[in-house]
């Protein structure tokens, strides 16, 4: 059976070969979510998807197994292809010295979907209406939500976190071409934050990290995914924040040198984006497992 880890990763890179950074593209369809169930895709799901509906250019951000597109009275049009998602299938062994008696790990596992615009005559319910509010509004309430989180100064000629400090240092608002690029770059040093240990404890979120290390890889890809779940939240559009060519093969590099890293990342950047939005890690875990039948 082909790696599911070196699949999803391959996914990202032949996106990025494209010159196509899948977390820094403008969200096509926001709100990425089982059409049966309604339960978000999450953690590196929703990177995967949001790829597929940008290349595909689909705008609803519904999708189906082939099994629930039947059930639902309706088919997969002929000729088209699923898109393969991660599935956590939590696995029991027994343990005498665990204090149950059983080690539980997951399992990861791929599946596909179909988007919605590729099916025909499914009876689904009718999408809920979006909220009309401003991205700018929602991303100052995902600042302003962010309880206990660090200081933010407006004092420095380039945006970084030093977590000695718990501090966050940006330019001044106005060095910034444009409202949407500050907050994907705010939202990315909060995300640096959660690291702390007093928030999540995340292992080698210091930034001082020798860079182009293994750590410091981790880190920055965890800060880049959770900063694009804030802005798929708040509807911010994170191409506004430049990218370089040499950006993007700084990550083709990371990535093509480590197979687990995308999916591994993704999930802290989905803890650490729940924890800015004060959802419950227990509400809320990363990678939920999906309705795979």
């Amino acid at each position: 059976m082909r790696d599911a880890y070196q699949e999803i990763t391959d996914r990202i890179i032949a996106a990025l070969e494209r010159g196509t950074v899948p977390w820094r593209t403008p969200w096509h369809a926001r709100g990425h979510r089982n059409a049966r169930s309604q339960r978000p895709y999450r953690g590196v799901n929703t990177l995967v998807l949001q790829t597929a509906a940008l290349e595909r250019g689909w705008s609803d951000p519904r999708w189906l197994t082939y099994r629930q597109a039947r059930a639902a009275g309706g088919h997969v049009r002929r000729g088209e292809h699923g898109t393969r998602v991660v599935l956590w299938k939590w696995i029991e062994k027994a343990d005498p010295e665990e204090p149950e008696g059983v080690k539980r790990f997951p399992l990861m596992r791929l599946y596909s979907v179909f988007n919605v615009a590729q099916c025909e005559d499914v009876r689904l319910p009718r999408p809920q209406a979006e909220e009309c509010c401003d991205p700018l509004d929602r991303a100052e309430a995902v600042v302003a939500g962010y309880r206990e989180g660090p200081a933010i100064h407006h004092d420095s000629e380039s945006a970084y976190y030093v977590p000695e400090r718990d501090e966050v240092h940006l330019p001044p608002r106005g060095s910034f071409t444009d409202a949407h690029g500050y907050y994907a770059t705010l939202f990315h040093e909060l995300a640096h934050s959660t690291g702390h240990p007093s928030r999540l404890a995340r292992e080698g979120y210091r930034t001082a990290a020798r860079f182009g290390s293994e750590r410091y890889s981790q880190e920055e890809l965890v800060a880049e995914f959770a900063a694009a779940f804030l802005g798929g939240e708040a509807g911010i559009d994170p191409s506004r924040v430049e990218q370089s060519a040499a950006y993007i093969a700084s990550w083709l590099r990371v990535l093509d040198d480590d197979r687990r890293l995308v999916v591994v990342a993704a999930g802290q950047g989905q803890r650490a984006s729940d924890h800015i939005l004060g959802r419950s890690p227990h509400a809320a875990q990363d990678e939920e497992q999906q309705e795979a039948a």
